[in-house]
């Protein structure tokens, strides 16, 4: 491990990370559609202050690995470390994981029979498999029959965890009291325990997070109890506890790495809230909201926004559209990108049809992203049906629709929540049709 600890403690040592553009799709042009994120690994928090470095210059390409130095506790305490910088928003340290992980994990199955009877470094081995380090370790420990208890359970439940064996990891986890363990053991045993219960007992889950966050605060530990948290409150409705813990995120992680998927799930559970419908659940939003800065606040409207059509949930559509509109430069792309949200909208309301299909008529194409001018078109081809059911001429025949690319792109898996709904309109113009010509 010496060969390469200088140059990362040379970086854990360089200082709080300034804010950095976290996720690949970040949530300013054009929101994507919120999809329920990926589960992430299990992060450990630092069990301690690391050794100083020294004056050892970092480590250069090609150099020759030293002997090794320290043990399996040190050795995760780095990763931890590091860890906990990518929950600061550092990408660096991001992009130093998969190497600080592939040595860690080499030098932990190099590691003699010796190491192994102190149970310190089984326990760092377990914190090591369920901070991304994977299974192989713990394959190892658990094939040798030499762990004492309550190890060799801990062990054995996390590898079952790590390899996707949920039964037996719940059976194995499920009643290990947290208060027994170490706390850097016990933030990732908490972790896995919410995860395993939060199906079948969400409260319970919960509780488990409330938990973990107390237990090791600042780390990456906590950052991610944290997001598991708020999207469990959101399933189980409880508004005022997430409330209270979205806005605890916004201001203690707003830099984290995983801030940006943060947000896009948390615009999709908003929108699953129906803020349009509800005073409160709207004044909820804008309090969530307002711990944004001004441009991300209007990212976050319009990914509500586009989100809420995806849903069939006008109302909701509607009320972000306006406070996005009210944040956007004039004749900007968000101001186009609002205005298409809300035209998309008003569609399949008799009372808004005809001001929407004017607004989408007036929107240049071009200046859209791609999943826009899909949306732009479906939304046309839209209109363009619940108009001819207005005027009570037929619909177009298959040659027709088939040369025409805005009736295509209805036809295919564009924003197709718009299409379900548009088409309930549809039904609804027909039989006041036949009512007026019987």
């Amino acid at each position: 491990m010496r060969w390469f600890l200088p140059g990362i403690l040379s970086l854990l040592a360089a200082g709080p990370a300034g804010p950095v553009a976290a996720e690949p799709a970040p949530a300013t042009v054009s929101p994507p559609q919120a999809t329920p994120q990926a589960a992430q690994p299990v992060t450990a928090a630092p069990a301690g202050p690391m050794p100083p470095a020294g004056p050892m210059p970092p480590a250069t390409p090609g150099a020759t690995p030293q002997p090794r130095i320290g043990d399996p506790v040190a050795w995760v305490r780095t990763l931890q470390l590091l860890q906990d910088r990518v929950a600061a928003g550092s990408l660096s340290a991001h992009a130093s994981q998969p190497m600080v992980i592939a040595r860690i994990n080499a030098d932990l199955q190099n590691a003699g029979p010796d190491v192994w009877a102190d149970p310190r470094n089984v326990r760092a081995a377990i914190v090591f498999a369920l901070s991304g380090g994977g299974p192989a370790i713990l394959r190892h420990l658990t094939t040798q029959g030499s762990l004492g208890n309550p190890e060799a359970t801990l062990a054995r439940g996390a590898l079952a965890y790590v390899e996707g064996r949920e039964a037996e990891a719940t059976r194995l986890l499920r009643d290990i009291d947290l208060a027994a363990l170490p706390l850097t053991l016990a933030g990732p045993i908490g972790l896995t325990q919410a995860s395993l219960t939060v199906t079948e007992n969400p409260v319970r889950a919960v509780a488990l997070l409330d938990r973990v966050r107390l237990l090791l605060p600042g780390t990456l530990t906590e950052e991610g109890a944290l997001r598991r948290e708020i999207f469990t409150l959101g399933q189980i409705g409880d508004l005022r506890k997430f409330e209270t813990l979205a806005i605890q995120y916004l201001r203690r992680f707003p830099h984290s790495i995983y801030a940006g998927n943060f947000r896009q799930r948390l615009a999709f559970q908003l929108m699953r809230f129906d803020v349009g419908q509800d005073a409160d659940r709207l004044a909820t939003l804008n309090r969530i909201l307002a711990e944004l800065g001004s441009e991300s606040r209007r990212d976050m409207y319009l990914l509500i926004a586009r989100t809420a059509i995806q849903a069939g949930k006008t109302a909701s559509a509607l009320v972000a559209t306006d406070k996005a509109l009210a944040l956007c430069a004039p004749g900007s792309l968000e101001a186009t990108q609002a205005r298409l949200y809300r035209a998309a909208a008003e569609i399949v309301t008799l009372a808004t049809f005809r001001s929407g299909l004017r607004t989408l008529r007036s929107l240049d194409r071009a200046m859209l992203p791609a999943r826009d001018a899909v949306l732009l078109d479906t939304a046309l081809a839209t209109a363009d049906a619940i108009g001819r059911g207005l005027t009570g001429q037929p619909g177009p025949s298959e040659t027709e629709a088939a040369s025409k690319p805005g009736q295509a792109a209805a036809d295919a898996d564009g924003p197709a929540s718009l299409i379900p709904k548009a088409q309930a309109m549809i039904d609804q113009v027909d039989l006041l049709l036949r009512k007026a010509s019987p």
